[in-house]
């Protein structure tokens, strides 16, 4: 699970069915929510920008990934966090490059995760969630406790990178 740091009955999940497939948070317990909340985590081999980088799956849909890129006018946010199906991925409507979905997972001074994508020249877009709204958006600056997350089950401390490196 990836818990927010700021609303922390609240966690990220993929969303069964949805206009955009933007990610959400959800107060429901992981059995109400049919297990669309657990992730599973992959490092993917070498580095990009000089960082780890990783894929965050859906457990229940593994086809499923986390990824991140430009609302195009569906949000007041310029970026957000969106369900990637991997089938789908090299068909002509593609628009989802590796480095949208290869994703760098870091620890906090707070001992939480902040999780974003390194975009071409650009800045990290890191996922977070907002006042008065339950949708997981992309800030190119630090998003405080809305970008920071807690890891359930938890892993050890020096698992991931520090922010900031």
């Amino acid at each position: 699970l990836l818990r927010n740091g700021k609303y922390k009955h609240y966690k990220m999940y993929f969303q069964r069915m949805s206009t955009f497939g933007q990610m959400k948070t959800t107060s429901a317990s992981t059995w109400m929510n049919m297990d669309q909340d657990k992730f599973d985590i992959y490092e993917v081999p070498g580095s990009q920008f000089g960082h780890k980088e990783y894929f965050l799956a859906s457990s229940k849909w593994p086809d499923y990934v986390l990824g991140m890129k430009a609302t195009t006018g569906t949000a007041l946010s310029p970026f957000a966090a969106y369900a990637v199906n991997l089938d789908k991925k090299g068909g002509v409507l593609d628009t989802w490059g590796p480095t949208n979905i290869m994703l760098r997972v870091c620890e906090t001074a707070t001992g939480m995760v902040q999780v974003g994508a390194k975009m071409a020249d650009a800045n990290t877009i890191w996922a977070y969630v907002h006042h008065g709204s339950w949708y997981v958006y992309g800030s190119v600056s630090t998003p405080g406790w809305g970008g920071e997350w807690t890891l359930e089950p938890a892993v050890p401390k020096g698992t991931f990178p520090l922010c900031g490196r």
